[in-house]
């Protein structure tokens, strides 16, 4: 699991790239905007195809953050039993490059 951050006043952009082990190694992306209010935040969007907005949860701490996914429900349109779950620490304070959009579909 990766996590590309970017804060601009208290707007974050991110990134953010999940997988499953075997035996089905399913993974995960997804991209998009959230409002920081003190150390947390929350994403909610629309997917295209789906009836439930995809929500995932961000608490970020001195040197990591938890992400969570709220309810069970598969709603960001991720393989299956890949779910927005974890703690991952900071890697690197420098501004990220992010990717094109969905790096699967190469735009």
């Amino acid at each position: 699991m990766w996590l590309k951050t970017l804060q601009q006043g208290n707007q974050v952009r991110f990134q953010l790239e999940l997988q499953r082990g075997g035996p089905s190694y399913n993974s995960g992306w997804i991209e998009g905007e959230f409002k920081l209010i003190g150390s947390s935040g929350k994403f909610s969007g629309g997917i295209d195809g789906t009836e439930k907005p995809c929500e995932i949860t961000f608490r970020f701490y001195r040197r990591h953050v938890e992400i969570g996914q709220p309810g069970v429900a598969p709603s960001c349109n991720f393989g299956f039993n890949v779910y927005a779950v974890g703690k991952l620490t900071q890697k690197s304070k420098n501004n990220p490059d992010f990717s094109e959009s969905d790096p699967r579909f190469g735009k």
